[in-house]
């Protein structure tokens, strides 16, 4: 049975944790360089943002908002964790352990109403293209974006208040302060049923139905090839599947790395604590943490306009000899294309010109 201790001012500072001693050093180590990744990574999806036009989109609102989100996780929790793993006891005391435990509601409350919200704007832009203008507008995002602060702020206060069912305890074997919420099934239940489930229901759904529309559009598309703003629906319509496929990836990264832990709090709140040992917490919670890690990651590795912020910002001129595997040519090549369809838009520019003239 799990060795969990209710928090108070008297034993919190002395309270040894129950971590085999082999495990303590690649705990400690793993979580350490959750935090540099987490860090680095999230700061950067700001950077890119304000750095480079091409990324300020409406979508990439959401996704700065959720860095924010991700970078509060080492900031406000992980980072006190490895102190006390490398310490071998919780030195924070009483007051920075209900802190913790608020901001770890926090976190994952907004993360999953963001991928959730992310997901909303993606199935507008695939399947209303045409008034998507006017459907997401700037100050309805910051309205969305507000209210998914508002209520996961206001689900960390009520984690705060005195009462028996939000007891804070902390756990010896993942050492980490945590809410006794899985002591009451039926809370348990219901938190995760609206903060796991209706949210993951509602993303698979909006996917669904964007991959739907796409295969519906593509055929009409490339049948038609209307035009759009000067630009094919067709090459809108691949650039906004593009950004599809990038978060459905996101989310599919977040519903793997948080399904284990919404598992055991579930088999925890009934009273099945021997099948969720202590090695387990700790590589589902290890887990939990590495989704704020994977968010950067994926973008870098599967969005081309991220790629390449990447190359300008670490290699500079550089950067153009480096292989990058988007549509499947070196920055080199892309840029000698470029520069023939620069030349020869030129050309004719300049034989136009003289043909009016004659």
């Amino acid at each position: 049975m799990i060795n969990q201790t209710a928090v108070n001012d008297s034993n919190l500072d002395i309270f040894m944790l129950n971590i085999p001693k082999a495990e303590v050093f690649l705990f400690g180590c793993t979580l350490s360089l959750l935090i540099v990744l987490i860090t680095l990574g999230n700061a950067l999806v700001w950077i890119f943002f304000w750095r480079f036009r091409n990324l300020r989109n409406l979508t990439n609102y959401f996704v700065c908002s959720l860095a924010v989100a991700d970078i509060l996780v080492p900031v406000l929790r992980v980072v006190y964790i490895v102190i006390s793993i490398f310490k071998e006891r919780w030195i924070f005391g009483l007051s920075w352990c209900e802190i913790s435990s608020m901001c770890g509601v926090l976190t994952c409350g907004s993360s999953i109403l963001h991928l959730c919200a992310i997901s909303i704007e993606r199935l507008i832009a695939i399947k209303w293209p045409l008034s998507y203008n006017t459907k997401v507008t700037s100050k309805r995002v910051i309205i969305v974006l507000s209210y998914i602060w508002i209520q996961s702020s206001l689900l960390s206060i009520i984690s705060v208040l005195p009462i028996d069912i939000a007891q804070h305890r902390f756990n010896p074997d993942a050492a980490e302060c945590e809410i006794g919420w899985h002591e009451d099934p039926k809370l348990t239940l219901l938190l995760i049923f609206f903060y796991f489930f209706v949210p993951i229901d509602i993303m698979v759904i909006a996917y669904a139905t964007i991959f739907k529309e796409a295969r519906r559009n593509t055929r009409r598309v490339q049948t038609f090839h209307l035009r759009v703003n000067g630009k094919s629906t067709f090459s809108v319509f691949k650039k906004e599947l593009k950004a599809v496929k990038t978060l459905a990836v996101v989310i599919g990264v977040f519903f793997v790395m948080w399904m284990p832990f919404f598992v055991t709090t579930t088999i925890r709140a009934f009273k099945l604590e021997r099948y969720v040992t202590g090695w387990l917490q700790r590589l589902v919670m290890t887990l939990a943490y590495a989704n704020s890690a994977c968010n950067f990651v994926i973008y870098a590795l599967m969005n081309f306009h991220y790629r390449n912020a990447f190359v300008q910002v670490f290699a500079g001129r550089t950067g153009a000899r480096w292989i990058i595997r988007s549509n499947g040519i070196l920055p080199s090549q892309y840029l000698k294309n470029a520069s023939r369809r620069i030349e020869s838009q030129s050309t004719l520019k300049q034989f136009n010109d003289q043909a009016c003239a004659s």
